[in-house]
């Protein structure tokens, strides 16, 4: 009989052995389905945050693009409002310039009108404005339009007339404007039909090239120069009215007009 309770009592603490063993068993399989599931989720979300980057750079490539496609548009626009207000460069029967805004043409405007109009003109050249000009004759030197403090135009006068007068009562026949290129602000506000910028493309495409053709000079140092001269034979004089355009490494650098009716 104390044998029989002795096999009992072994009996169930095997069982309870094996039941914990069980337990044990189940836990582990439930810890790995959980660290499963984790990497799982890790996963989903890189694949998610790297769609969305994709989609980013898409929409940063497609602004890019479209941003491109709306500044060369505008550019275009521009460069053919400016070709339209660029309008006739080259005009021989009505040679002119504006001083802040009111016209003066060449062959009829005197220096006297323009003095008397308030034109900024260079005292130091004034005074040279109640000289006798021969007949038949142009003044050597030119009178200077003041634009900034170290930049000016230069106007010449004529007499066509049979007797010698005052270069201040002479007509102005030519008009020069140098340096353009120099950063200096234009104070007197001195302007033509076209822009003081005018490039050599505008201005082909508004006056086409010289009969002559376009003069190229290469200097030192990468230096050069294209100059377009455009003519027509004076009908009174020897002579004739030209509108020039130097162009220094493709940038306006030099304006002349001059006119012999």
């Amino acid at each position: 009989m104390k044998r029989k309770k002795i096999i009992a009592v072994l009996l169930a603490f095997c069982m309870v052995l094996s039941i914990a063993a069980c337990n044990k068993s189940s836990k582990r399989s439930d810890d790995d389905d959980d660290e499963e599931i984790e990497e799982t989720e890790d996963d989903e979300t890189s694949d998610t945050s790297e769609t969305s980057e994709s989609t980013e750079k898409t929409e940063r490539t497609e602004k890019t693009e479209a941003t491109t496609e709306s500044t060369t548009a505008d550019t275009a626009a521009t460069s053919a409002q400016r070709a339209e207000f660029v309008g006739k460069v080259v005009d021989f029967d009505d040679m002119h310039f504006f001083v802040n805004g009111k016209k003066y043409t060449l062959g009829q405007v005197t220096l006297q009108e323009m003095i008397d109009d308030g034109v900024p003109f260079d005292e130091s050249d004034l005074k040279y404005k109640d000289e006798m000009l021969k007949k038949n004759s142009q003044s050597f030197n030119g009178f200077g339009i003041t634009l900034d403090k170290f930049w000016s135009a230069q106007v010449y006068v004529m007499n066509l007339s049979d007797s010698e007068k005052p270069m201040k009562d002479c007509t102005v026949y030519r008009i020069y404007l140098p340096s353009l290129d120099s950063g200096y602000q234009n104070g007197a506000n001195l302007s033509f039909d076209f822009p003081l910028d005018i490039t050599m493309a505008e201005l082909e495409a508004t006056a086409g090239k010289p009969e002559d053709g376009v003069q190229h000079y290469d200097g030192d140092n990468g230096y050069y120069t294209d100059t377009y001269t455009y003519k027509k034979k004076s009908e009174q004089y020897l002579g004739s009215k030209e509108f020039e355009f130097e162009f220094k490494k493709g940038v306006i650098y030099k304006i002349a007009l001059d006119y012999i009716p």
